[in-house]
């Protein structure tokens, strides 16, 4: 999937790799207090928005992002991916 961020108003790049395309997972967001008391199902969650190409975890909390389908996106409209075209292999 595809990370659109509301506030740019922009596709997301992986800040490692510049992929595109994202997983995302539950990211529990542990404090110190609520650890110490055993009580960390309590903390916050926010949404880890794992890059599938290095793995690399972005981490957004609130509404500031969404996901949309590969199919529904214009290419055109997506950052430039710094390795594409370049397999395994490649030297660069």
């Amino acid at each position: 999937m595809h990370v659109f961020v509301r506030p740019t108003q922009r596709f997301l790049a992986c800040h490692v790799c510049g992929g595109l395309l994202f997983a995302r997972r539950e990211v529990k967001m542990t404090t110190t207090g609520m650890t110490f008391f055993d009580l960390d199902w309590l903390n916050r969650s926010a949404e880890g928005v794992i890059c599938v190409r290095c793995g690399f975890v972005h981490t957004f909390m609130g509404e500031a992002h969404q996901w949309v389908a590969p199919a529904d996106v214009d290419p055109a409209d997506l950052p430039a991916d710094p390795l594409a075209g370049r397999g395994p292999g490649s030297d660069g």
